[in-house]
């Protein structure tokens, strides 16, 4: 059990490790490939089954139309005219509020009540929805280096986040100490052992260099696998703690200046996260399968199989050095083992080295847990012709600290598209099919609010929904990047090819394109002839909608300069200093995303790719299978 739950940890999937005969091999090869033409055969016709109701015509109408009827008796164009209502003012000013305080899971009623009212406004039937997960808060916290022998304490982190002049956001009152949601609450010592970003082929790594983790204190930079992935992989190992840096070769002065002369990770910030095993199950870990209401049956927190069992923290690379230096010729050069594993200290004059240490490491969290209110502010735009049919759109609203980027550009768009739409309705549109709006709380705790309501309302939506479109953050950065069920693609190349890119003569599907080309390492002449839509990377609230309840989903937004993910500089200041100025990077996912909703809404006949599905499927298939015979071809893997 102990190496199957290892294998799915890892991020590259799991696979055998150990090799059978070639005879045996070549027999499931044959058998694979029957099967594989069996489950491409029927996930297109259930796809078909799917997507049919929405393909078929209709009979046509005087509303059947992109255009709407002016009082003179001409067409306007419905997207131009949408594309003109939209107003970076207004979005400016969305994003403003959003981020004038720390607003965590459970703390920004505030915010949802403006969120309310601000749906109510524009004259659009709105709720809140409230669920009561178990959440949990930092009370203490310390990491320390000492000698065991003679209990002298040679370094204590700082655990905290400069203050930075002229952003109010750094000096919050309200800012939360660094801590992990979903963390174990626990004091613990070991030696200290580096293991790169964590992965499970991280930890295999160590154990063939006959490095143990056993009773030891690792340190982990974030990236590549989820922070979640990282401390279970240490716990299966045997670790008793983890720490969490973020480390300047992946979003800190290595990609450029940092804040607050440009827009990477300072020395200080930390990046808080949750370690909630939400790819076993996302929510509320006490209520699994089930929405969190009020009565709702908990379940024993021992029994709750999406928990980490050991104490975990999170770090800026400033406390991560010291320790970094305490394992310095212990152990393993971090090189020997392959140039991936060396971060970006280096320019501090410290080698990368595995350990363990001679030092010790006392990693000490306190958290306390309790049942916490949540609020989900959810909107209806009845739709004319089909309102028993829905697409839904939605944005988390709760934030580590202002959370400029991650979710507030997201929530400020959100609220904008509301306002436009009610203009629209103003002249007369109303979509098609219901368009629904959804705010909501507690994602970064482990996607709670969007899941609570999925279980809550999992039998209506799975025979009424046709879409859920989720824009997290929405700006982070000038590169576009989606995931998304692959039946939206055409979708969304039409619709992007109508953007225009900001302060360029191209559009954002050209750009998309340029970006997608350059980045990709897809041997596949066909995937270099158009855009990227990722598959799901299971991290968004697109999660419960597109695994559990069965629509098909897209996540989108621009990204790249993710250099204040989670920290108290994710602020209003350092958007508008160095990610969008002028908010036009707003209004281009404003436009993407609100004309993807009315294309969803209106079109009487949906273009939904069932044979772009069957052909990604075919493609990931054929990656699996070359995967797996260059990790069969690879000699640590013909050894054990």
């Amino acid at each position: 059990m102990f190496d199957a739950e290892k294998q799915l940890l890892n991020s590259d999937g799991a696979v055998e490790k150990q090799l059978r005969p070639h005879h045996e091999q070549l027999g499931r090869a044959t058998r694979f490939r029957r099967r594989t033409v069996t489950v491409l055969l029927s996930l297109a016709a259930l796809a078909f089954v799917f997507v049919a109701p929405a393909l078929l015509p209709r009979a046509p109408s005087t509303s059947d139309t992109d255009d709407l009827q002016s009082s003179a008796g001409g067409l306007i164009d419905l997207t131009r005219l949408f594309f003109n209502a939209l107003s970076t003012d207004h979005l400016r000013t969305n994003l403003e509020y959003y981020t004038s305080g720390t607003h965590a899971a459970g703390a920004n009623k505030t915010q949802a009540a403006h969120t309310l009212e601000y749906f109510k406004k524009q004259g659009i039937d709105a709720e809140i929805v409230e669920y009561f997960p178990w959440l949990n808060r930092p009370l203490s916290q310390r990491v320390a280096v000492f000698n065991s022998t003679t209990h002298e304490v040679l370094f204590e982190a700082l655990l905290r986040e400069d203050a930075i002049p002229g952003d109010p956001a750094s000096v919050d009152p309200n800012n939360l100490a660094p801590f992990h949601a979903y963390s174990a609450d626990g004091n613990v010592t070991g030696q200290l052992v580096y293991a790169n970003y964590g992965s499970n082929d991280d930890f295999n790594a160590l154990e063939q260099a006959g490095i143990s983790v056993n009773d030891a204190v690792v340190i982990v930079r974030y990236g590549k696998v989820h922070s979640s992935v990282k401390v279970h992989a240490a716990e299966l190992a045997g670790a008793r703690g983890v720490l969490i840096y973020s480390d300047p070769k992946d979003d800190g002065y290595t990609k450029g200046k940092d804040y607050p002369v440009g827009p990477w990770r300072p020395e200080s910030s930390i990046r808080r996260d949750s370690v909630l095993l939400h790819r076993i199950h996302p929510g509320d870990p006490l209520t699994p399968g089930y929405p969190s209401t009020k009565n709702s049956q908990r379940i024993d927190p021992d029994n709750a199989v999406n928990l980490c069992r050991i104490p975990s923290l999170p770090l800026s690379y400033r406390d991560a050095l010291p320790l970094l230096s305490a394992i310095q010729n212990h152990g393993v050069a971090a090189s020997n083992i392959s140039s991936s594993w060396v971060g970006g200290l280096t320019s501090k004059v410290i080698e990368y080295w595995t350990g363990p240490s001679t030092l010790e490491v006392n990693l000490e969290n306190r958290v306390e847990y309790r049942t916490v209110a949540i609020q989900n502010v959810v909107g209806r735009i009845k739709g004319w012709e089909d309102p028993g049919q829905a697409v839904i759109i939605g944005n988390h609203r709760d934030a580590w600290s202002s959370g400029a980027s991650d979710p507030s550009s997201g929530s400020a768009v959100l609220l904008e598209l509301a306002r436009v739409f009610s203009e629209l309705g103003k002249l007369g549109w109303r979509p098609r099919r219901t368009i629904i709006l959804g705010s909501w709380d507690a994602a970064e705790y482990g996607l709670i609010g969007s899941t609570e309501w999925v279980e809550e309302n999992i039998d209506w939506l799975r025979a009424s929904a046709v879409a859920y479109v989720n824009v997290g953050a929405a700006v982070g950065g000038n590169a576009f990047a989606v995931t998304a069920s692959p039946v939206f693609q055409n979708l969304l190349y039409a619709v992007t090819k109508q953007v225009p890119y900001p302060h360029s003569n191209e559009t954002v599907y050209d750009v998309w394109l340029r970006q997608s080309l350059a980045t990709s390492l897809d041997a596949d002449a066909s995937a270099k002839s158009r855009p990227a839509i990722s598959p799901f990377e299971l991290n968004g609230d697109t999660i419960a909608f597109a695994m559990h309840a069965g629509i098909s989903s897209v996540d989108m937004g621009f990204v790249g300069s993710a250099g204040a993910q989670h920290s108290n500089f994710d602020s209003f200041k350092r958007m508008v200093s160095f990610v969008d100025p002028d908010m036009q990077l707003h209004l281009a996912i404003a436009q993407v995303w609100g004309l993807l909703a009315i294309r969803l809404a209106d079109d009487p006949v949906l273009d939904l790719c069932t044979m772009c599905y069957a052909k990604d499927i075919r493609h990931i298939i054929r990656q699996f299978e070359k995967q797996m015979r260059l990790r069969r071809s690879q000699p640590r893997w013909q050894t054990q």
